[in-house]
């Protein structure tokens, strides 16, 4: 079963559409898109737990179960985040970071 569900999305990235290159490997192209995406993930993961070192650092609680979460979930789901759980997931970091600044003046 396994394999034919491979086979299945090999025939699916593989069917060209009119204004595609023929020339170009969309498999290979979805692989590496796939791939950033999973490094940009764990990135983020990486700079989670730095966070959550800092706030405890500074004796600050209260984002702790957040920023767990968020931890959990990329990892967990590394190879399927997609863009719009990537976006929220950015937007979470940015906005700890401005906290974690404010707590640094």
């Amino acid at each position: 079963m396994h394999e034919k569900l491979n086979s299945i999305r090999r025939k699916m990235t593989q069917k060209l559409h009119p204004w595609e290159n023929p020339e170009q490997d969309y498999a290979r192209t979805l692989a590496k898109r796939r791939s950033e995406r999973r490094y940009r993930s764990l990135q983020l993961v990486k700079t989670l737990k730095i966070l959550l070192t800092e706030f405890k650092k500074y004796d600050v609680n209260n984002f702790n179960s957040e920023i767990l979460s968020w931890i959990d979930l990329l990892e967990d789901a590394v190879e399927y985040v997609d863009d719009e759980d990537f976006k929220s997931a950015k937007k979470f970091v940015s906005r700890m970071q401005r906290e974690l600044k404010k707590l640094e003046k």
